[in-house]
């Protein structure tokens, strides 16, 4: 989302264990993985028997299963203002706020995510080993993956998650606190998740504040061009704005550092 439409910075965690909403300076994170966070030894103490099972700090010595690599990289860009204003004009135009605003209240976004091996040179390289009959060199332990958005959906009624929608309650009761969601205001807060497109049960709730004048500006958006194509007065859609974040991630060195994980190849 460009610059001109102002969000509220609102930089938050959620209690792994009982979903409460806390800032950035309260939450207690977890000091074995400083991924998990929670409000209290309580709620850490209570969620250690699921935990321990994908935390880095095994008690018994041994490995913990990897967590899904996309959904590592979801949390860590839920706070980065920049790259989730490009996921808040996906949203905006996925609910189709601009003609529907009460979506905000009654629907929630659900966004497929990946990571994408993209060193081509090594591809490359392997490639020409394998054509040639010879066995390729061993991959080094970990490589890069680059974080992409797959598909988007949209659930209403009872398909919206109890806990997606704890998660916005919390949200909205902080910004509430900023002085923001006033009656007549036009601003809302819309739910959303990622949800890995290699394990669909792993995910991530995630709730984002929306202005007014986020949605007259992503309204205006027009259909990015491509190469050798005339200018157009389409707007863009949803599809185009998935396209332009993940050409994005590739070509921009920034959004590329941000949304770019080290991957294990021993898995």
């Amino acid at each position: 989302m460009p610059e001109s439409a102002q969000r509220p910075v609102l930089h938050y965690h959620e209690c792994s264990h009982c979903r409460k909403i806390m800032t950035r300076e309260t939450i207690k994170m977890c000091a074995g993985c400083k991924v998990m966070g929670y409000c209290s030894k309580e709620c850490q103490k209570s969620d250690w028997k699921f935990h321990k099972t994908i935390c880095n700090k095994s008690p018994d010595g041994t490995p913990a299963p990897s967590r899904d690599p996309a959904i590592k990289v979801a949390e860590k860009i839920v706070n980065d203002d920049e790259v989730m204003g490009r996921i808040d004009g996906i949203i905006i135009k996925a609910l189709d706020l601009e003609n529907h605003p009460e979506r905000a209240e009654t629907h929630a976004v659900v966004l497929s995510c990946r990571v994408e091996w993209t060193d081509m040179e090594m591809a490359k390289e392997r490639l020409q080993y394998l054509m040639s009959g010879r066995e390729p060199p061993p991959l080094p332990e970990k490589i890069p993956k680059l974080f992409q958005i797959g598909k988007v959906a949209v659930l209403e009624g009872d398909a919206i998650p109890e806990s997606l929608t704890f998660t916005a309650e919390g949200t909205k009761k902080l910004l509430r606190a900023q002085g923001y969601l006033k009656p007549g205001s036009g601003q809302s807060v819309v739910r959303a998740m990622w949800v890995s497109e290699f394990s669909q049960w792993t995910t991530f709730y995630f709730a984002r504040p929306i202005l007014p004048e986020m949605i007259q500006e992503a309204a205006a958006w027009k259909k990015p061009l491509k190469k050798n194509e005339p200018p157009t007065d389409k707007l863009a859609s949803t599809e185009d704005l998935i396209e332009l974040f993940n050409v994005g991630a590739v070509l921009v060195p920034e959004s590329r550092k941000k949304l770019t994980i080290m991957v294990s190849t021993r898995t």
